[in-house]
């Protein structure tokens, strides 16, 4: 019998998150994973803000930014009838774009997927409190109302194992075991369309200078293909439309991407995997049930149109890894845990209906030149194709750990593009640098407490015996904080935030408001202290 506190099912980018998190609060995984190895045929390329500040974080930044295309790439997205023919729409891409940025400390990184698994991979292989079994399947799941079971087997040997665990969670992917297991249903519609996706090497360089792009679309009288570039060299990942789900013969398929190169067959193309695909949004109507949780694909899909995918299932490990290692370094109940299907799953779903809407308004552009049309309201519609800040960071979670708003938020005119930070309880905490050579931010506070920010003007010393009575009463993890005189919006300078381990801001009230003898109790109302 293996014994541990949380087992992972899925050894991909976001099981891997999982366990580094839990790691980092001092609790031990056992990862299971039916592959041999990283992902070879690499779907997800986008990491946005928010993984980046995961990943920052995790001490990994600047591994993960090493990994992605540099700024020429990422400016913009372009259509055109092929990659040297004539281009119909240039439509900038500012939530792509890999260049420093007033919202976070971070950039953006346009890469590919197994490369960030191999960062993870590393770290998680470094690790002491990790355990991976790879070539291992999970064939059962059972749950009690002490912790769950699992029984794997060793897919070399026959051989069979039982695992014993606290919590499970299945990041299994899109065709979930642990979905199946806990009846978790996954609610999905299908796009009426079929894409081959395939992974080739090929110079591509004299005909792309001057046309660089995230994406690279293109209209050929073959049908509709896109250019995804994955080093900037020679790795590239394209997507073409096909009537069926049926893959085209190689030759053929070489073919088409040499008509969407527009170079004629003097370009050299070696195909190194290729999959067929149908785009099936959705997500799960529980992510989870008892002990058992879902994360990453095995919670939700999204379309690829904006690069949702794994961003989504990193923002939602994010959200439940704080929670159980609170619940099981006994510092906080088990029913904080059910706020991860209250907190996340509207978060998923904005996500995956923004990449919808997203997918219809660029398709647009193609019909349009197709049908010699004018195509400019549809490059207007698409123009929330790489700028989505406003879904990104602009979020509001909503539950029993978060305080209620007595305002509204801040009014903005495009809901999904534009964005306002503001200091909200649900909203991530807002960015801003603390130490004049701009190298810490904020945000580094946050990980593995709750943090109280005093702005520059509050009174330091009563939050501070409210804090350390909070401390010393309880043993849950609070401390204090404040920001320098030079730094202060959007914190109000008298203005307290009670921020969460995962960067939300779970309470804010102004210092002026709360008498001395009531600070602590003020401070206490948004912890998830332990029920005794």
């Amino acid at each position: 019998m293996i014994n541990v506190p949380v087992c992972i099912i899925g050894c991909g980018p976001i099981g891997l998150a999982g366990a580094l998190l839990l790691s980092r609060f001092g609790i031990d995984t056992l990862l299971i994973e039916r592959r041999s190895e990283v992902n070879t045929h690499p779907r997800s390329r986008f990491v946005d803000t928010n993984t980046m500040e995961l990943m920052r974080f995790l001490g990994l930044e600047k591994a993960v930014e090493e990994t992605g295309l540099g700024p020429d790439w990422t400016e913009c997205n372009r259509w055109s009838s092929a990659m040297t023919g004539q281009q119909i729409a240039v439509i900038p891409s500012p939530t792509f774009h890999t260049v420093p940025r007033s919202t976070s400390p971070t950039m953006p990184v346009m890469t590919c997927q197994d490369y960030v698994e191999n960062v993870l991979l590393a770290d998680a292989r470094a690790s002491e409190r990790i355990e991976m079994r790879y070539r291992n399947e999970a064939i059962k799941v059972t749950q009690d109302d002490d912790g769950t079971t699992v029984v794997i087997r060793d897919l070399d040997s026959g051989k069979e194992s039982t695992v014993r665990a606290n919590y499970t969670l299945g990041t299994d992917g899109p065709h979930s075991f642990v979905r199946d297991v806990i009846g978790s249903v996954l609610e999905t519609a299908p796009l009426a369309t079929y894409a081959q996706d395939v992974i080739f090497e090929a110079d591509l360089s004299k005909y792309v200078e001057g046309r660089k792009g995230g994406l690279l679309y293109n209209a050929t009288p073959s049908g509709m293909m896109v250019f995804q570039p994955l080093n900037g060299v020679t790795r590239w990942r394209c997507q073409l439309s096909t009537p069926d789900n049926k893959p085209l013969p190689e030759a053929q398929t070489i073919a088409r991407i040499q008509e969407a190169v527009g170079a004629g067959d003097d370009v050299p193309i070696r195909i190194t995997s290729t999959g067929m695909w149908q785009p099936t949004p959705g997500c799960v109507d529980a992510l989870s049930r008892g002990r058992v949780f879902l994360a990453g694909d095995a919670a939700h899909i999204s379309v690829p149109t904006g690069g949702m995918g794994n961003n989504i299932g990193f923002a939602g490990i994010r959200n439940l890894a704080w929670k159980l290692a609170y619940v099981l370094k006994g510092l906080a109940p088990p029913e904080i845990l059910d706020t991860y299907h209250v907190e996340h799953r509207p978060v998923a779903l904005e996500r995956i209906d923004t990449g919808v809407r997203t997918t219809q308004s660029m398709a647009k552009i193609f019909f349009a030149y197709y049908a010699g049309e004018d195509a400019s309201q549809a490059v207007y519609e698409t123009r929330q194709y790489a700028d989505y800040d406003g879904v990104l960071l602009g979020f509001e979670l909503e539950s029993p750990l978060v305080a209620k708003n007595a305002q509204p938020p801040p009014a903005v005119e495009n809901p999904t593009m534009d964005f306002v930070a503001a200091v909200r309880a649900g909203r991530r905490a807002p960015h801003v640098w603390v130490d004049e050579q701009r190298g810490r931010s904020v945000l580094d506070w946050f990980g593995l407490e709750y943090v109280l920010v005093g702005g520059a003007s509050a009174d330091a010393e009563r939050w501070r015996r409210a804090v350390a009575g909070v401390v010393d009463g309880t043993g849950f993890p609070v401390r204090w904080e404040q920001l320098p005189p030079s730094q202060a919006e959007p914190y109000d300078p008298r203005g307290l935030a009670l921020v969460r381990p995962d960067g939300i801001i779970a309470d804010c009230w102004n210092d002026a408001d709360v008498r001395d003898e009531d600070a602590e109790a003020r401070l206490r109302r948004q912890l998830p202290l332990q029920v005794t």
